[in-house]
């Protein structure tokens, strides 16, 4: 059981060969419109990444009740994931993210909340959706957060509290500080996290003392960090932290082991677009540790399916199938 608890969005994106300065007005190339949202993303790349239906990925989250809202939960349910706790609001409008993209594929992002800046799940909706006996001891079962709904951290605690069997897998994106405490790191069991994300985090919870030294951009910087934060996290269940790197691949720590073990990117010529290329990378890696498979695979297989999602335009219409990944490997 894989369970995404977050935002489901509709984009705006812009396509221009170059962001504009303060005050300037320039012509942009083409406008599209496209489901997204980093909960959304998540729950549709479990899905579509699944070998078979034989694990269930169910999302939590909340829509307004106007078109937008109609064709994020039609996705949903278009790519067989359960929206039975997926709630229209009467009156509210949908999330929504405008998005310019440069030529580069580089992207920048604003989001209205909507619908998402309500969803705050108390104690008895956590019990309903998650009851007792309900965390195996397995290690399959996890659930999915990132920063894009108010009650974060509140998920984080109840579920470590009243479930400690489920893994929680945790993207602090969009960033918060005020999210990010020792004891909250404490709590999560897989931390997946790009550069910036790592830094701001080790700046955190990491005494100056131990932080690594070296040249910021390179991967043996990031080895380190990996490692540090790894020995900070839930020390139980996958307790694995992974930092992506872009075009350079990802560095992973994981449990019981002292060295930190490296995956280069898939080398790509044609970058159209990297929204949602995270969020697949983080589908692919949960659902692959879902279904029993060792980290190793996993990270494989996820780096492959964000490699395939940036080649084409869109977060969620960009996130591949489980037969093209296997295709491309």
């Amino acid at each position: 059981m894989i369970t995404i608890i977050g935002s489901l969005n509709y984009d705006l994106v812009t396509y221009t060969k170059r962001v504009p300065d303060g005050g300037e007005t320039i012509q942009a190339d083409s406008f599209e419109k496209h489901l997204g949202g980093k909960g959304l993303n998540e729950a549709l790349a479990c899905a579509r990444l699944r070998k078979s239906k034989s694990t269930d990925v169910r999302m939590v989250g909340n829509v307004g009740d106007d078109s937008f809202g109609n064709e994020l939960k039609d996705a949903l349910v278009e790519a067989k994931v359960d929206t039975s706790n997926v709630a229209v609001l009467e009156g509210e409008l949908s999330g929504v993210a405008t998005i310019l993209v440069e030529l580069s594929g580089e992207n920048r992002i604003l989001i209205i909340a909507g619908a998402n800046g309500r969803l705050k799940p108390e104690p008895a909706d956590f019990e309903r959706i998650f009851p007792a006996g309900s965390d195996s001891d397995d290690g399959k079962e996890f659930v999915v957060l990132q920063n894009e709904f108010p009650y974060t951290v509140q998920s984080i605690l109840w579920l470590k509290r009243e479930r400690p069997g489920i893994n929680i897998a945790y993207n602090p994106s969009p960033f918060a500080a005020e999210l990010i405490s020792e004891a909250n790191m404490a709590k999560i069991d897989l931390l997946i996290v790009n550069e910036g994300e790592a830094r701001a985090i080790a700046n955190e919870v990491l005494d100056k003392s131990v932080l690594p030294h070296g040249q910021v951009e390179g991967i043996e910087f990031y080895s380190a960090l990996a490692l540090k934060l790894q020995q900070v996290i839930c020390q139980t269940n996958v307790c694995t932290v992974i930092i992506t790197l872009g075009s350079k691949g990802c560095v992973y720590s994981i449990k019981l082991r002292e060295k930190v073990q490296y995956e280069p990117a898939v080398s790509v010529t044609d970058v159209l677009d990297t929204t949602g290329a995270g969020d697949t990378f983080f589908g692919g890696i949960v659902l692959q540790l879902a279904e029993g498979k060792y980290i190793e695979e996993a990270v494989k297989f996820a780096t492959v399916a964000s490699s395939l999602a940036i080649q084409k335009r869109g977060a969620a219409e960009s996130i591949p199938v489980y037969e093209d990944v296997v295709k491309a490997m």
